[in-house]
């Protein structure tokens, strides 16, 4: 895992990439120790979408948060999930994938 170190209120990018089949959107958390993963914001398709402070940027096979004025309290670990479902509605086994999972 790689650290990032920021100097208080210095905003701060955090990158993800992925493959997969079937893309349905990609969700991040924060992780502190001993605690479950927080949702911290979501999008379904390509562009950009704010949640407070927090920016996410999705384009094809990636993905970037930003965080807007970090304080200590933000100190975490930061992760991507990715669902990626296949349209079983028409009746056909659809294979799911993830390759090259990365955070950063």
């Amino acid at each position: 895992n790689d650290t990032i170190t920021v100097t208080e209120g210095e905003n701060v990018t955090l990158h993800c990439g992925y493959e997969v089949s079937g893309f349905q959107g990609l969700r991040w958390y924060k992780l502190n120790p001993g605690s479950s993963p927080d949702h911290i914001i979501y999008a379904a398709g390509n562009g950009r979408r704010t949640e407070g402070r927090f920016i996410l940027e999705l384009e094809s096979q990636r993905s970037s948060l930003h965080i807007q004025h970090p304080s200590v309290s933000d100190s975490a670990l930061y992760l991507c999930g990715v669902h990626a479902q296949c349209d079983t509605m028409i009746g056909r086994l659809c294979k799911n994938y993830i390759q090259n999972f990365y955070t950063q």
